[in-house]
């Protein structure tokens, strides 16, 4: 078997599009991440009552709202301890449980470190071998797709998968020979690349972007767009996100010649600077999740870094480099299409 061609492997199990249930209660009591509303406005009068008591800081003014490309607007997301789930009371067996079968694992399968760690995911399948590295994968619902990915990267330092949303399941039917190409070792390749340097010279084969006042509204982004419907959740076995690309290598920019080494190491490099993480990478789809993002300062620089990374994004909505930047302040879902 050619070790850097992807292949399907035959599930033991004949429930290929089985959806997970909603994510179960955390059980080791560490901090999570979760999703929380964008912070409400203060009123005068809260304002007025703070200045009087000489104990309390003054507040901090929130900053203006900001443009984004136009997708709905959802949550922003924060380290914050989340509430427990609440739980509707069922009556027989739900369609979305696992079946008692479905109780067994697989050899090989991430469900044994997850279940140590305090998560009881549904049986799972491999969707693609390269060589020995494996991705294994469940369904889950829009609803909760993005609390699975916020469950199990949470715990991925103790169980050593991380988990990538990976779009529908119909873009992996050919076994993803679509989304993840062949290739020698990406991710040897990728320690030898300077990720500034990279990035300079796609600049200028990009071409000078456009330029000019923002003209587009002013508002907050928080918003992924892969899981507004049901899609796979994958798990590669790996100490760091933005090494996925690299570890089965992604296809879905070979037209503006970046591929799973140079994906790696700009996502490295970003990292870095602002803690990104991989959240989704499908057809032709990378959804980064920004904890700290750039301040006004640097926003125009890291502007010229996403427009070399992906020049289609001034050809799809976004008109100018300043409406960019101003997205980028504080927007902590960056996305990006290569079309």
């Amino acid at each position: 078997m050619d070790d850097a061609a992807p292949e399907t492997l035959r599930r033991e199990s004949h429930q290929e599009d089985d959806i997970a249930p909603e994510p179960p209660e955390h059980a080791s009591g560490r901090p999570l991440l979760t999703a929380v509303p964008e912070p409400e406005p203060e009123r005068e009068s809260d304002a007025e009552s703070r200045s009087s008591s000489a104990s309390e800081p003054e507040p901090k003014p929130l900053p203006d709202d900001i443009f984004v490309p136009e997708r709905p607007k959802r949550e922003l997301l924060t380290l914050d301890k989340p509430e427990p789930p609440a739980r509707p009371a069922t009556t027989g067996r739900d369609e979305m449980m696992p079946r008692e079968e479905d109780t067994l694992d697989i050899a090989g399968s991430p469900r044994s470190s997850l279940r140590d760690a305090g998560l009881d995911v549904p049986k799972m399948h491999q969707l693609v071998r390269r060589g020995e590295d494996a991705v294994w994968t469940f369904g889950v619902r829009a609803s909760s797709a993005l609390t699975w990915w916020l469950e199990i990267r949470q715990v991925a330092e103790a169980t050593g998968w991380m988990p990538v949303l990976l779009g529908p399941p119909e873009d992996w039917r050919d076994g993803g020979e679509a989304i993840v190409h062949e290739g020698d070792d990406e991710l040897a390749r990728s320690a030898g690349i300077d990720a500034a340097e990279l990035l300079h010279d796609k600049a200028a084969e990009a071409g000078e972007p456009a330029r000019g006042v923002p003209i587009l509204p002013r508002r907050g982004d928080s918003d992924f767009a892969t899981p507004q419907r049901d899609v796979l959740l994958g798990l590669i076995e790996t100490d760091a996100g933005w090494k996925i690309p690299a570890r089965f290598p992604w296809a879905g920019s070979t037209n503006w010649e970046l591929y799973g080494a140079e994906h790696a190491a700009i996502l490295r490099r970003w990292h870095r600077l602002y803690e990104v993480e991989l959240v989704a990478m499908t057809y032709d789809v990378l959804e980064l999740y920004v904890p700290h993002p750039p301040d006004a300062e640097a926003a125009l620089g890291v502007a010229h870094e996403a427009y070399a990374y992906c020049p289609d994004l001034l050809d799809s909505g976004v008109p100018t480099l300043e409406d960019l930047a101003e997205h980028m302040i504080r927007s902590k879902a960056w996305y990006f299409r290569w079309t």
